[in-house]
């Protein structure tokens, strides 16, 4: 039972992910800067996602800002 704990936390990371790109690309037409209390509502408010996803979620959307900042040259 204990190999299947670390797949369940990569499913539970791949799920969490998915729920942030979704946020971010929903969040680019409204905004021309994403703002991330907009993209933490969002993701806190997700009903299919665990309290854990959801915190994975924030981070990858976090990280997403900070790239697509970096290369915008902000």
């Amino acid at each position: 039972m204990s190999e299947l704990k670390p797949l369940e936390d990569k499913i539970d990371e791949l799920l969490a992910i998915c729920a942030a790109i979704s946020a971010f690309v929903c969040e680019i037409p409204e905004a021309k800067l994403v703002e991330m209390p907009k993209l933490k509502a969002v993701l806190s408010a997700h009903t299919g996602l665990t309290e854990h996803q959801k915190k994975l979620a924030i981070d990858a959307a976090r990280e997403m800002k900070h790239a697509v900042q970096a290369k915008a040259g902000h």
